[in-house]
């Protein structure tokens, strides 16, 4: 019969593995959560995020007046299918606080649909240029905004919601350069 090994050494064997363990489909992890981020805009934030980050809740406070977020996306050939990043609001943000979205590629472009739902609903649709923006000098209603970007590894797809008012431009779609 074989040596016992205690449970701390095989924690600690584990944690300090270094490939990958491949789980089977029916693995499953108990009391886990997600990774969660908060980005504020107490000064400028130039943020390029990277494929190690997927799966990221970023929570955005965009309240402090002439400072911007900019997150650069992973180019796509890197970022590999299925990279994903969830964003969500937790205040409305100043009248000079934007929040910039880029694949800093005008070839890779960025798809997808914001349902909108102040008043009636609708949908913003974004057809593929490079840049999206949260303009805050159009709409500071952005509490409860969520954005999801997930990587095809070709381009981004853009889905999620914003409370603004329908007919209201908070969403601006631009070319990166």
């Amino acid at each position: 019969m074989g040596k016992r090994i205690g449970m701390a050494r095989i924690e600690a064997l584990l944690e300090n593995l270094k490939r990958e363990i491949n789980w089977g489909p029916e693995t499953s992890f108990k009391g886990t959560a997600r990774r969660v981020e908060a980005i504020t805009n107490a000064s400028a934030v130039a943020r390029t995020l990277t494929k190690e980050e997927s799966g990221t809740l970023f929570t955005i406070t965009n309240t402090t007046a002439d400072n911007n977020i900019t997150f650069t996306l992973p180019t796509a050939a890197t970022a590999l299918a299925g990279v994903t990043y969830e964003f969500v609001f937790l205040a409305n943000c100043d009248d000079d606080a934007d929040v910039i979205w880029t694949t800093g590629a005008n070839g890779t472009d960025i798809y997808g649909y914001i349902v909108t739902g102040g008043a009636n609903s609708t949908l913003d649709d974004f057809d593929g240029l490079s840049k999206i923006t949260v303009d805050g000098s159009v709409a500071q209603t952005t509490e409860g905004s969520r954005f999801t970007f997930m990587c095809d590894g070709v381009n981004w797809h853009l889905s999620g919601y914003t409370p603004t008012v329908v007919g209201t431009v908070l969403l601006v779609e631009s070319a990166s350069a």
